[in-house]
This record gives structure tokens, C-alpha cells and sequence, in this order.
């Protein structure tokens, strides 16, 4: 499967709902959650004594989540480290992973394609720009699932940025109305119905490429060679998955939901409670409400007294060992084809 940013699908299935066309496939699938609300990713039930009924949005990591696979084998630990402030944990795929920042040339330049492919179609207007990009996918930083959370920092400003999908972004595809001829009417647009490669032909008879333009975009930037044999940044996402479900980091769960209990408020996981209804998708332009600070603090602390932190990291780190130990040559075969595209990608920005 194809190295695709969170965004790219996010956008795709945005224009897919507003094309009201449900049994399109999105390319690569729906990015995939830590686990559904309620699993053990989340631990959506019960977010707290306060809270609203409703379940929170699956969450979804800064790494593209692989298919449904099974978890990995549980691996040996040996000692655990104590996290007790903010300094990066280093990981055994950090050498060989791809960097958000060439994602995003990638990006960048399968849109340009995907432009030209559209001219072509004699959608004279169609830019780049005609899909209006969430702001958070120009923050070329990861992130990970669980890191520390600074104890004074909670009880003075809540959580940090959550994984919820905060952009507060225009909505993909709301200016495809001007590229297909003014038409006020995203859901009807032949643009957006081309770019997606809903449709076989245009309204004026042309011949829309398979998969649409956008598909066309992409073949056209990685040629014979549309996929990685081993995508570091999935095997990141398989390490995550695995460990969420690894019944050592199930009992600290536990560990840490009996003392968020004993301070007043019922979760089970710390993403339930970064995620609360209440405020999981609070903007950056938004103070944290006392209630927020209230569970964040307990959150810090809890996490701290269990070592929360540490054996995420610990078993995180174990589970991308195996994998990295695993898929050696395919990553060094795939790191080629990369960077090869990234070649590919800056050749298109600088044609452009």
C-alpha cells in the first residue's frame, strides 16, 4: 500500500460525502483508529462522572494506521524507563523513517499533476488550491500516541493538542463550484466528480482517466513503482496498535484508571480522557475550561505514578525493534523508491 498522508484521505472522503456517492472506496481505506471507541485504544466508555453520553470520535494517530491485522507477538521487556519530563524518547525505526516534511512535497506535487490532468479535462481553473488543505497538515511534526504530559502544564492550561481532527478548516472540494463553472453545488460538481474519477466522462464528453485525476496524479509522479515494499511509518503505526493491545500496557490502563478513580473521575485510558467530549476537540484559540484542567492534572499525575509513559515507550520501542529486525532489505529497497519520488516531486515544483 502507498505512503499517503492523513490529509490526502481525509480530503477524499470529504468530497466523497459531499458527492453524496457512499459506495465509492476510498484509496488505502479510511484511516484507521488506535482502536474503535471503547476498545482498548480508547477506552471510550464511560468518559468521565460529568461528561456527555455521547461516544468521542475514534482517535487517529500522526502515522497512517495499517489494516486490521492482528497484534504482533508480545515481546520481552527488559527495565523500564522512568519518563519524567518532555525529552524525546529515541525509537529503533527513528533512522529509517520518512520525514513529514518530504510527505508533503510529495503532496504537493501529485496535487500539481492532478492539475494538469484536469486541464486536460478542460477544467481550466482547477488549482491546487481548489481543495482546501486542514491547517494542521502544514505542522510537519510528530506526534505520538501517548507522551509526557508536564504536571504543571495540565493544571495551568488542560491538555495540548489532541489527535481529534481540530483543522476548523473550510470544507474539502468548497471551492470546486468555481473550477466546474460557478456551479454552487459541490455535490454536483463535475470537477470534483472527475478529480475523484466518479464519473467515466465529463459533462462535455471527455474521458476522465481511471481512478480520476487525482489517481492519475499519483501514477504519474511514482510510475512503476506505486508502492513501498515496507512503509517505516505503517510498521511505526503496527508497533502503536500491538502495543495499545499489549496486556502489560492493558494492566497500567488499569493501574492508571483505579487512581484517576480514587481523584474523582472515571475513565479508561488516558486518550478517553484527552478526548472527552467535553473538550477533545477544543481549538488551539481556546482556553481550557476548569473542568479540563481539573482531569488533565489528574491525568499527569496518574500517569506519573504508574509510569504510564514509560512502558509505552518501553513496549513501543520493543514491538519496532521486531519489526525493524523483520523488514531490513524491503526498507532499504523501499527507502530507494522514495527518494527517488521525492526527486520526482521536486522536479514537478520546480516546473511548475
Amino acid at each position: 500500500m502507498t505512503q499517503e498522508s492523513g490529509f490526502r484521505r481525509r480530503k477524499r472522503a470529504a468530497l466523497i460525502a459531499a458527492l453524496g456517492a457512499a459506495a465509492l472506496v476510498v484509496a488505502g481505506g479510511a484511516t484507521a483508529a488506535v482502536a474503535a471507541p471503547g476498545g482498548p485504544g480508547t477506552g471510550g466508555a464511560s468518559p468521565s462522572q460529568a461528561a456527555s453520553s455521547d461516544v468521542p470520535e475514534p482517535l487517529t494517530t500522526p502515522h497512517d494506521m495499517p489494516p486490521e491485522v492482528p497484534p504482533l507477538p508480545e515481546p520481552s521487556l527488559g527495565m523500564i524507563p522512568a519518563v519524567t519530563d518532555g525529552t524525546p524518547v529515541a525509537m529503533p525505526l527513528d533512522a529509517v523513517m520518512t520525514s513529514r516534511a518530504d510527505i508533503a512535497l510529495l503532496q504537493k506535487a501529485r496535487e500539481l499533476n492532478a492539475g494538469d490532468c484536469m486541464h486536460a479535462l478542460g477544467f481550466t481553473t482547477w488549482t491546487s488550491a481548489t481543495l482546501s488543505a486542514p491547517a494542521d497538515d502544514t505542522d510537519v511534526k510528530d506526534r505520538d500516541v501517548l507522551d509526557y504530559l508536564s504536571p504543571a502544564d495540565a493544571a495551568r492550561s488542560g491538555y495540548p493538542a489532541t489527535f481529534t481532527d481540530k483543522s476548523g478548516g473550510a470544507h474539502p472540494g468548497q471551492n470546486a463550484a468555481q473550477a466546474s463553472g460557478g456551479s454552487t453545488t459541490p455535490a454536483g460538481s463535475d470537477a470534483v466528480r472527475a478529480y475523484l474519477g466518479a464519473e467515466a466522462r465529463t459533462a462535455s464528453g471527455r474521458a476522465v482517466p481511471a481512478g480520476g485525476c487525482e489517481a492519475a496524479g499519483d501514477a504519474k509522479l511514482k510510475g512503476s513503482t506505486p508502492d513501498l515494499p515496507a512503509d517505516p511509518r505503517r510498521l511505526a503505526a503496527r508497533a502503536i496498535a500491538s502495543t495499545m493491545h499489549d496486556s502489560r500496557m492493558q494492566a497500567v490502563f488499569a493501574d492508571w484508571s483505579s487512581c484517576m478513580a480514587k481523584r474523582g473521575f472515571s475513565y479508561r485510558t488516558p486518550l478517553s480522557a484527552r478526548n472527552d467530549p467535553r473538550w477533545g476537540e477544543r481549538t488551539a484559540m481556546t482556553l481550557a475550561g476548569d473542568d479540563e484542567k481539573s482531569v488533565a492534572a489528574a491525568d499527569a499525575a496518574c500517569e506519573q505514578e504508574t509510569n504510564l509513559v514509560g512502558t509505552y515507550k518501553a513496549l513501543e520501542s520493543a514491538y519496532q525493534r521486531e519489526l525493524l529486525d523483520q523488514n531490513q532489505a524491503k526498507l532499504k529497497t523501499g527507502r530507494a523508491i522514495f527518494d527517488r519520488w521525492v526527486s520526482d516531486a521536486k522536479a514537478v515544483i520546480a516546473a511548475h
